[in-house]
């Protein structure tokens, strides 16, 4: 990728300072990008709908219009909180122009009843991170089952794909970064 992004990641509520090494690590692999982790913010209570014991997604992301960062910057939000966004049961993340924001609290394999495994549960949250940060970028979904673009409907779905763009989208992305960001 010729053109050059930065991503400033925020720890929304308390989040594994691990998790967001490794996007610090991975992010710039995928996306030619420098990544720069803001301080955390609080996880905001009036976004919790107690009888689901969930988080309204597109409440906290519509939160992050008033984080301070560069105008160049895409804003990248990371929670452990479970997050939903109707009509869907959960998501895994959300994304508006500039703005995105992924939960760990699905990606992790023992929610899954399986043993914990560092090495899937990275490969899941960096997946999941790119996704939402093409939306970002203003991708939409990819039909291609291999392409990071994919809709993850179960976790299968995300273990799958992976962080990489099909071609398609990878061009996409290009001219999409040298248009606006780059």
């Amino acid at each position: 990728m010729a053109a050059y992004l930065e991503i400033a990641i925020v720890p929304v509520g308390v989040v594994d300072p691990t998790v967001m090494g490794w996007l610090k690590q991975d992010l710039p692999g995928i996306l030619t990008a420098g990544v720069e982790e803001l301080p955390p913010l609080p996880l905001s209570p009036r976004h919790f709908q107690k009888e689901r014991n969930q988080y309204l997604a597109d409440g906290l992301l519509a939160d992050f219009a008033t984080i301070v960062h560069p105008p160049t910057a895409l804003f990248l939000g990371v929670t452990e909180a479970d997050l939903f966004s109707p009509p869907m049961n959960f998501v895994f993340g959300v994304a508006n122009t500039g703005r995105a924001l992924i939960s760990t609290f699905r990606l992790r394999p023992e929610f899954y009843g399986v043993p914990s495994n560092p090495e899937v549960y990275r490969w899941r949250v960096f997946t999941e991170a790119v996704h939402e940060l093409g939306h970002a970028l203003g991708l939409p979904h990819c039909e291609f089952p291999g392409c990071v673009m994919y809709f993850s409907n179960w976790i299968g779905d995300t273990d799958r794909k992976g962080p990489k763009f099909c071609y398609r989208c990878g061009k996409r992305i290009e001219r999409l970064v040298e248009m606006g960001r780059g």
